[in-house]
């Protein structure tokens, strides 16, 4: 099996669980939140949520790979 679809799979598998997730805080967060309103509500407060500490650690584990860039020796003239 190619190197590169077992990449493909994981990462595909790692998002399918990262949005189940997604999904299971957002209905905990809609009964949690219940004095909104309505549970539509208290669900989209908690997707926000989700999403905002998802995008934060996404960041963080891309720049965290990025490293520092070492800069060049300059060519003598």
């Amino acid at each position: 099996m190619d190197h590169n679809l077992i990449g493909v799979g994981k990462s595909l598998l790692c998002g399918v669980l990262v949005a189940v997730g997604g999904v299971l805080f957002s209905s905990l967060c809609g009964s949690f939140f219940n004095g909104l309103g309505d549970y539509g509500a208290g669900m989209l407060l908690g997707m926000g949520m989700y999403l905002c500490v998802v995008v934060v650690t996404c960041t963080g584990l891309v720049l965290s790979r990025l490293g520092t860039a070492k800069p060049k020796d300059e060519d003598p003239q």
